[in-house]
């Protein structure tokens, strides 16, 4: 059985009207190199890269010619180019199907040249291919978590340590204002519910300091 080229165009199948004198098919690693101290450069394995496929041939006008393929579709040259250019510029998906030399690749036209030739009629022509993988793109939700609720305030109890930000007060009634803590650590002794200055502070060690608001304590 002779050989025979077919460009599969997004399911619509072409043979070639003319067998290419050779196809060109470059095949490599995405391999790269580093250099490791003490033991020079180290080649590292990689993947395979997508292959890349030249072939040139002609678009005959006479079909009657004995080099051209009775089983190829009679069309004239300008419709060839039109179906080449038409997938290269819509980006078809392309099947390349060599018989007898184990070719079936699906590929994307990068560049198509051709020129005619006065003489004959014919189109010459060069296809160059690049293999084509089907992927499929993995889109990811981000899920945003609910914002934490604020911490609530530990309650103030007598005996406990506080930060103290405020001014202390002779009294729970706010009468004789006094110095400014600030960033004070202290302790509340006496606890007068109802009042404006409830919290009654003092030294670590107990000595008395004045009372103060609730919004001057925070819990430690």
């Amino acid at each position: 059985m002779s050989i025979q080229f077919y460009l599969d165009i997004e399911g619509k199948r072409y043979m070639l009207p003319v067998n290419p004198g050779e196809i060109k098919v470059k095949k490599g690693m995405n391999q790269s190199t580093v250099e490791i101290v003490k033991a020079g450069d180290v080649l590292l394995d990689g993947t395979e890269k997508l292959a890349d496929l030249s072939l040139s041939s002609i678009f005959p006008k006479d079909y009657e010619a004995s080099y051209v393929n009775a089983e190829a579709p009679e069309k004239a040259p300008k419709e060839w180019v039109k179906i080449i250019h038409d997938a290269q510029a819509n980006n078809d998906k392309v099947r390349l199907i060599v018989t007898e030399c184990d070719i079936n690749i699906e590929t994307l036209i990068t560049s198509f040249q051709y020129e005619f030739n006065d003489a004959t009629g014919d189109v010459e022509y060069t296809i160059d291919l690049k293999e084509h993988r089907p992927h499929v793109a993995k889109f990811i939700k981000m899920v945003t978590p609910p914002p934490r609720p604020a911490p609530k305030n530990k309650p103030i109890t007598i005996g406990c340590t506080v930060i103290v930000n405020g001014q202390l007060h002779r009294d729970s009634y706010g009468m004789g204002p006094g110095v400014i803590e600030r960033n004070a650590k202290r302790k509340v002794n006496f606890i007068v519910k109802g009042r404006k200055y409830p919290y009654h502070v003092t030294l670590l060690n107990g000595g008395w300091r004045g009372w103060v608001t609730p919004e001057s304590v925070k819990r430690v």
